[in-house]
């Protein structure tokens, strides 16, 4: 599922990284997306789970994409 959402994010022109984010005293650091560039980027922290990644994920297609049609059904009913 993740993969799907990762590929479909990026058939719409959003790259979507997962990175290990660093973690020290007095820095906090999350998943979400930002403009880079001109473009949309939506960056995952990979010591999450999995099941984490797809909820951040989904959160972020919502909030980009509000009416993505073109979602397999299966993904869609995630939104």
């Amino acid at each position: 599922m993740l993969e799907e959402l990762i590929d479909f994010a990026q058939g719409h022109k959003i790259e979507v990284r997962t990175e290990k984010f660093l973690r020290e005293v007095g820095y906090h650091v999350h998943s979400g997306s930002c403009r880079l560039r001109g473009k949309k980027l939506i960056i995952l922290d990979r010591e999450l789970s999995v099941k984490e990644q797809v909820a951040l994920l989904v959160d972020e297609i919502r909030r980009t994409l509000p009416t993505p049609s073109d979602l397999p059904p299966h993904l869609r009913s995630l939104l």
